[in-house]
């Protein structure tokens, strides 16, 4: 809502990061552009004092709200209908990337601690007898 011209309005915001980026990002962006051309494109307000001459809606979303007002309302709703496709194909990759690389990465994990295991058991420094499991055969022959 912040760059969307609600709070402050788009000439007002920085531009290097929040406005260019930010702003046509945000999905209220298009949407408050959208409802503003839609309610007041067309309409004649009366003005404070009747010897004035009336204020046409255009004056208002051009130098008041500073909206563009050759854009059509209806490209705003493109670029909406757009968002909500290309977000959806995005969140949609993202959900088949996890299925397929999470298992993956669990292997590799599950795999390295096992050869961590392994060559830690195989590295140890011991003798054969500490090195070798007990057996009672070993025990009985030790014994004699």
């Amino acid at each position: 809502m912040l760059v969307s011209g609600y709070f402050r309005l788009p000439h007002d915001i920085p531009k290097p990061f929040w406005r260019y980026p930010m702003s046509y990002i945000s999905f209220h962006y298009w949407a408050l552009q959208g409802q503003y051309q839609n309610d007041l494109k067309g309409l004649i307000f009366d003005n404070q004092t009747p010897d004035l001459p009336k204020i046409p809606g255009e004056y208002i979303l051009e130098y008041v709200f500073q909206i563009d007002v050759k854009r059509s309302k209806w490209i705003d709703l493109i670029v909406i209908l757009s968002m909500i496709i290309i977000y959806r194909v995005i969140f949609f990759i993202m959900i088949k990337i996890n299925e397929d690389v999470t298992p993956w990465v669990r292997g590799y994990l599950a795999r390295r601690r096992m050869q961590q295991k392994s060559g830690a058991q195989n590295t140890t420094i011991a003798p054969d007898v500490l090195t070798q499991s007990p057996s009672l055969r070993a025990y009985i022959s030790n014994q004699r």
